[in-house]
This record gives C-alpha cells, sequence and structure tokens, in this order.
C-alpha cells in the first residue's frame, strides 16, 4: 500500500492529526483546571514535551525511561498552568482519552497484505 499526498491537503491532514492527538490533553486540562486550558497551548505543551523527551533519549540513554515523562509533566506544568499533581493528573487523563480515541478511529481502518503487491 502506497499513498501520496502533498500540498495544500497534507497540510489540513496534519493540522487534523495535531488537533486530533492534542485535543485530549486539551480537555485533560480543562478538567484538573489548568491556568490555561487552550488548544494552542495544549498543542505547544505536546511539542515542549517531544523535544524533551527526544533531547532525554539523546542525551540520558536507559535514564530516559525516566526523563521522557518528566518532560512532558513539566511542559503541562509551566505551559498549561498546571501544578505537579495537576501535570500527573492531566496525563492519565490525557492517556485514556487517548486510547479511547485510537480505539474508536483505529477500529475504521484495516489494514492488510505486505504494501507491494504480493500475497501475505
Amino acid at each position: 500500500m502506497n499513498l501520496h499526498i502533498s500540498g495544500l491537503p497534507a497540510l489540513i491532514v496534519e493540522v487534523g492529526f495535531i488537533v486530533a492527538f492534542s485535543a485530549p490533553v486539551w480537555i485533560g486540562a480543562r478538567i484538573v483546571r489548568a491556568a490555561h486550558p487552550t488548544l494552542m497551548r495544549s498543542i505547544l505543551s505536546l511539542v515542549a514535551g517531544t523535544i524533551g523527551a527526544v533531547l532525554s533519549i539523546a542525551t540520558a540513554g536507559v535514564y530516559a525511561v525516566l526523563l521522557a515523562p518528566l518532560s512532558f509533566l513539566l511542559a503541562f506544568k509551566f505551559i498549561l498552568g498546571t501544578s505537579i499533581l495537576g501535570a500527573i493528573g492531566l496525563a492519565v487523563v490525557a492517556l485514556a482519552g487517548s486510547a479511547v480515541m485510537a480505539h474508536f478511529i483505529g477500529a475504521g481502518f484495516q489494514i492488510t497484505g505486505a504494501g507491494n503487491g504480493t500475497a501475505v
């Protein structure tokens, strides 16, 4: 299976994925009563957490297992304006929301075959 998309449709799809994946964080921020529960700050906190996780993986090696989640918690705390306990609660709510979203969205997609035209 090959899929090629470019230009404006690719940008629209990319923005859709960004909003879809940041929506559980935004909802979680509203549930834990963060100081700044906006969708743009939720997107920014995910970007900052991802950058922190990548840097921790690149520099800390095996300790990145501890540092990568901490980077997301700190991003939630400072960008969305929560306490550490609020950031932990937000992470739990966002993880549960993402799992539910993946369950319902993932049920609509089916991939079969090897993708190169040969039968498996």
